[in-house]
């Protein structure tokens, strides 16, 4: 019965703002659902994009529920293969009690706004996060923004590295360069890395 899950499932909030943190654990918490602090113990953990810098850490977690970037909406299921929500910034405490139970029992869920963009990847990176205050622009309208790290990766698949010899260069493990290759894939709205590289000369975000 869902009141037995609801009783048996333990969440972990991670999330940096310490409102919308709050916000969730209280909303959990009068769901009747337990907050643990440890990610190790808890069977779905509530994460943010400040989770993006660290895929292997995410590999590491049970079920997630991601709030923010629509990139989450296709990299998840490579990362996180138990059960996994993503869901908009804008999502409301019914939308993430809803990804909660569905990552706990394995499923993969998105709403509404996710499911939208899958259909038009060219718009992930436009519509990804402003404020982190770590991205690089290109100076190109239009042109998506890269994190220093996604340059980086962008850089070494320009000059024909494999994912292994860049992350040995990067000092990062395979896992993580191919995560942030998907993620520069979406924001460049293509499909590989042949054209990666094009579109981000064609963008000006990758010189020659």
């Amino acid at each position: 019965m869902l009141s037995d899950l609801l009783t048996d499932l333990r969440v972990h909030v991670a999330v940096r703002s310490p409102a919308t943190a709050a916000g969730v654990r209280a909303f959990l918490s009068g769901a009747g659902l337990s907050l643990v602090g440890d990610p190790a113990e808890a069977d779905v953990s509530v994460i943010d994009d400040a989770w993006l810098a660290d895929p292997d850490a995410i590999s590491e977690l049970s079920g997630v529920v991601a709030l923010g970037s629509p990139i989450w909406a296709s990299t998840l299921a490579e990362l996180a293969p138990a059960g996994w929500a993503a869901l908009g910034e804008g999502a409301g405490p019914l939308d993430v009690l809803a990804g909660v139970l569905a990552a706990a029992v394995g499923l993969a869920a998105l709403d509404a706004a996710q499911v939208g963009l899958l259909g038009r990847p060219g718009e992930l990176g436009e519509l990804g996060p402003s404020d982190s205050g770590d991205e690089l622009g290109s100076g190109t309208p239009g042109a998506p923004s890269l994190t220093p790290r996604e340059h980086e990766v962008l850089e070494l698949l320009a000059a024909g590295l494999s994912n292994k010899r860049a992350a040995r260069q990067l000092g990062v493990s395979e896992h993580t360069v191919k995560f942030h290759a998907q993620a520069l894939y979406a924001k460049l709205g293509v499909g590989s890395r042949a054209a990666a590289v094009t579109r981000g000369v064609q963008l000006g975000v990758l010189s020659v």
